[in-house]
């Protein structure tokens, strides 16, 4: 475990440095399929229904990365309803696809133990971290590569969450904020 999370921790931090956007789709399945397997995508449609994060927190288990918000929940912060949501394969996060050409997108992840203290201090050297009032402590930072990614710890927990849509600016740090917020109330 403590090794995945370090390899996860690396490929994000890598990735956000290298301006992820990436279109490249998963290599668990084509685009549209389902099932549990790791790194399947599932259209959005296929989403359970909303809960409130009283009702889904028993559903909400850290290390199944797509179980912490649905398609319905992501929408009602950003304001468009993913067109699929899929795992990343190996990296223990997952990507709410606001556009069929896989250019907007949501990331989730959520870290947990000594690994998510190492996350929370390295993510702060990709860019000027600034102060976000969310969890026991928190930051954003932003980038026309990457978008705006809100890191918070809440004790021993770690959420990130990448959005990385639209114009840079007040918007995309309220949106990544108030994910940020909702998936901490799920836990």
């Amino acid at each position: 475990m403590a090794a995945h999370v370090r390899i996860v921790l690396v490929a994000f931090v890598g990735l956000l440095l290298a301006g992820a956007c990436s279109s490249t789709p998963s290599s668990g399945g084509p685009a549209g399929s389902s099932g549990s397997k790791p790194g399947a995508s599932v259209p959005a449609a296929a989403s359970p229904p909303a809960a409130s994060p009283q009702a889904q927190a028993s559903d909400v288990n850290v290390g199944q990365p797509c179980s912490y918000l649905t398609a319905p929940e992501v929408e009602a912060i950003i304001g468009a309803l993913p067109v699929e949501v899929e795992e990343r394969l190996g990296r223990g996060d997952c990507d709410y696809w606001l556009d069929a050409a896989k250019d907007a997108k949501v990331n989730i992840g959520v870290f947990e133990g000594a690994e998510a203290a190492t996350y929370f201090e390295t993510t702060k050297q990709i860019g000027s971290p600034e102060l976000v009032n969310v969890g026991d402590e928190a930051y954003s930072v932003s980038n026309e590569g990457f978008g705006t990614v809100v890191v918070a710890r809440q004790g021993t927990t770690v959420v990130a969450v990448q959005v990385a849509a639209g114009a840079l600016g007040p918007e995309q740090l309220r949106q990544a904020t108030a994910l940020v917020d909702a998936v901490l109330a799920g836990l």
